[in-house]
């Protein structure tokens, strides 16, 4: 969820106000606490979407292209921003339009107006911040988009390996409750006339299948109350905070999703790097990246470091943000000066962990999901013909 926050910074004596992701108000006071600052507000804050469910979100990928491509045409930005605004194919993508333009128009920066609507990500609004200052809006976005296809890839990678289980899983329930809501019933049937022997195993499948057409209405209505509750769950983000905490609990699930973050996180600071931020300053907006209550106290806890005068190297590694491969690319980074280099080189080997990870995991994960199914649905189909089984050796 996002926020907004207004508080007190006490080095410049004044009153600030930005976006920060979390998963409650308590995760944004506990995380600005340990920063040293005073929070005087909390606001949650709905992120912008299209469409009258509001279920359709900006795509940002396709934003930041169009409007390179019409900068580097020769258009100011609000000339840009206006094009944009002409060929909005839904109303809440022109309303979005229509007040970055009226904000621009009124002399704010594209960076206050955009994190003004809270639609776009706090990456990209502080690269369009850091090109401000060098007049470089082109490579900005240029910079944020190679950020964003890293990112993409790596989702893909997940939902394509997921696509297959969740196929074999939702058919394998399918066909087993086909089985006990329309083939069972009339086996029982046939079993009840015979009058003859019937195995433990047949008569459990038969007393479920007749509890599941006796009751299928209740059940129905059970079922979908179930998935009205997840829906609201994942809508409020409660399932997302389970999901955390169970791989939290799973040491190689642990380490797999840091391979995710740590990618994230070393790939926002390159581009944050690149775009003209020091460490420091970089690291302070990765802290509402969404990597996590345990990454996200690493996070300040390396820029405390930094700000105390260590060097980068030894302030990540003693937040436990570098493996000794990692550490010593760090401090050739130092020596050499090509810090946005290092990063990225860094986040594409968290990258390249997790795919193998994904990789790894879906040739264990497929065969045992499928031959779970497999046992299932056999088993119920001897289970019906036990019976027969029985009949046709007593008749011999």
């Amino acid at each position: 969820m996002v926020y907004r926050v207004r508080w007190f910074d006490h080095a410049a004596g004044a009153v600030q106000e930005e976006l920060a992701e979390a998963a409650s108000p308590a995760e944004v006071a506990q995380r600005y606490a340990r920063a040293g600052r005073t929070v005087l507000r909390t606001e949650r804050v709905r992120r912008w979407a299209s469409g009258p469910m509001g279920g359709e979100r900006l795509d940002i990928a396709w934003w930041c292209r169009e409007l390179r491509t019409l900068l580097a045409a020769g258009m100011t930005i609000v000339e840009a921003i206006e094009t944009l605004h002409a060929q909005a194919l839904g109303p809440a993508r022109a309303s979005l339009h229509a007040r970055l333009i009226g904000l621009l128009r009124e002399g704010r920066t594209l960076s206050s107006a955009m994190a003004e609507t809270a639609a776009f990500p706090d990456v990209l609004i502080a690269g369009v911040r850091a090109s401000e200052r060098t007049s470089g809006l082109v490579p900005a976005l240029d910079d944020y988009l190679r950020y964003h296809d890293v990112l993409a890839k790596l989702r893909r990678q997940l939902v394509n390996a997921a696509i297959y289980p969740s196929v074999v899983l939702s058919l394998g329930m399918v066909i087993v409750a086909f089985l006990l809501m329309f083939v069972m019933p009339r086996f029982a049937r046939m079993y009840g006339e015979l009058h003859g022997p019937v195995s433990t195993v047949t008569r459990m499948l038969v007393g479920f299948s007749q509890l599941l057409s006796t009751h299928g209405s209740e059940l129905a209505l059970a079922l979908g109350a179930v998935v009205a509750v997840v829906v609201v769950a994942w809508r409020q983000g409660l399932v997302h905070r389970l999901g955390e905490r169970v791989v939290e609990q799973v040491p190689v699930l642990r380490r797999a999703a840091d391979h995710f973050r740590l990618a994230k996180l070393y790939q926002s600071i390159g581009l944050l790097f690149k775009g003209g931020y020091s460490l420091d300053d970089a690291l302070a907006q990765c802290e509402r990246l969404g990597l996590g209550p345990r990454l996200a106290v690493a996070v300040v806890e390396a820029r405390a470091a930094i700000l105390r005068g260590q060097r980068v190297s030894v302030s990540l590694q003693s937040a436990s943000l570098t493996d000794p491969v990692s550490m010593r690319l760090l401090a050739v980074g130092e020596r050499t000066g090509e810090f946005h280099v290092i990063l990225s080189t860094i986040a594409e080997r968290h990258a390249a962990e997790f795919v193998g990870f994904v990789e790894r995991a879906t040739r264990i994960v497929e065969p045992v999901l499928l031959l779970v199914v497999a046992l299932l649905v056999g088993g119920i189909v001897v289970g019906m013909y036990m019976p027969v089984f029985d009949i046709a050796s007593s008749v011999r």
